[in-house]
């Protein structure tokens, strides 16, 4: 998701003469750990011409061959690379040239061309809108995957680049020979590799590994600055690709936990309405209760019983010997703390005969409605011979 190269177009382009190219190249494409190159194009005119044909939206990794580029192989240097240079051209003066070392066992290979001509190349294809971020000398750059080819042999050709093996495998020298027949029949892995593919698969190699390989490459400056700022731009854009994918599953996490919290609080709002709903009830009900006890009070309905009743079963029992004076109901008062109270009636009066008093204590005391009858007081008059008595009734 975040490579930093998708496709990549291999370029290799061959100065002939008088102004004459020959440019192949292929779109080479990275999908996940394989690297697959597409058909092989040819273009041969002036630089005008050959620009004209090259595809403008991938990336370029060029090499330019031909006339102008020497190379010289050098023996035993493989642990000696302070300055292969001089070694190889020791009468040129290396500030006018751009320089190439590649290196195989302990072989090397010094490749120059001129600044002046290769810059104006690259100003040029630069400027036609091809981003070109690599720059190489010859084939050279084939020896980046020279680990992943078979069926080498003795030695191969393609294009023209000329390579010996030795019977180990190894590379033992390099050329190049403009019209030289390819021979050969050279495998990548298991695939069998056209050779004019041989040397774009190579630069497009080199270019999507440029972190881990030891590539085979010129110093140029131009070239060189436009792929660094590449690359930071890569960089940011992978920042800000992982920043929004981050933000995405925020919003993602979000969305989910909105929704889910939002059924929980439509939930809460049923369960509300509906304990509003059942206080709403509740308090009509609470009205309708304390309406229906005025309507028993006006109706003279005390604890369950009317006065009515109440005072017809007291004088329906009453003794002829007991006379009655006074009779008072005390209302029933119901809250939290009296709910278990009992309504009572007190009754004051007269009698001659103490036993007709106890009587109808009993009588009352059978009573289904009576809960408890006392005797409150009993007490002789001063001023007649009879006695006065206080009854309490609970019911």
């Amino acid at each position: 998701m975040f490579e930093t190269f998708e496709h990549i177009l291999g370029v290799e382009l061959t100065l002939l003469q008088n102004e004459t190219y020959r440019c192949g190249y292929a779109v080479v494409t990275r999908k996940g750990d394989n690297i697959d190159a597409a058909d092989y194009h040819t273009v041969e005119g002036n630089l005008v011409k050959v620009l004209e044909r090259i595809p403008r939206k991938y990336p370029v990794a060029l090499s330019i061959n031909g006339k102008g580029i020497i190379h010289k192989q050098l023996k035993g240097a493989g642990t000696d690379t302070k300055d292969l240079f001089r070694a190889a051209f020791s009468s040129v003066e290396r500030k006018d040239f751009y320089v190439q070392e590649a290196f195989s066992g302990d072989l090397a290979w010094v490749s120059i061309v001129r600044q002046t001509f290769v810059d104006d190349i690259v100003a040029k294809l630069q400027s036609s809108g091809l981003n070109v971020y690599m720059l190489s000398l010859g084939a050279l750059p084939v020896i980046s995957i020279w680990e992943l080819l078979s069926g080498a042999g003795e030695g191969f050709s393609a294009n023209g680049h000329q390579f010996e093996v030795a019977v180990e495998g190894n590379l033992i020298a390099y050329r190049y020979g403009e019209g030289a027949e390819d021979k050969g029949s050279l495998k990548l892995g298991n695939t069998k590799l056209k050779s004019t593919l041989l040397v774009p698969y190579a630069l497009a190699f080199q270019l999507f590994l440029h972190d881990k390989l030891a590539v085979v490459k010129v110093e140029n400056e131009q070239v060189d600055n436009r792929f660094e700022d590449f690359l930071e731009f890569s960089k940011l854009k992978k920042t800000a690709g992982i920043f929004i994918f981050v933000l995405l599953g925020l919003l993602v996490i979000s969305f989910f936990a909105l929704t889910h919290y939002n059924a929980e609080n439509a939930k809460l709002n049923q369960q509300v309405g509906a304990i509003t709903a059942t206080a709403d009830q509740s308090d009509l009900l609470k009205k309708e209760i304390a309406n229906q006890k005025i309507s028993l009070e006006k109706l003279g309905w005390n604890g369950g019983y009317s006065y009515a009743f109440l005072l017809n079963e007291i004088g329906s029992s009453k003794p002829r010997a007991l006379t009655l004076n006074d009779i008072q109901f005390d209302r029933l008062k119901e809250s939290a703390e009296n709910k278990d109270a009992l309504a009572s009636i007190k009754i004051s009066g007269e009698t001659s005969n103490l036993s007709a008093v106890n009587n109808w204590i009993f009588l009352l005391k059978e009573k289904k409605w009576a809960k408890e009858v006392k005797l409150l007081r009993y007490q002789q008059d001063t001023e007649s011979e009879n006695f006065a008595f206080n009854l309490l009734i609970q019911y």
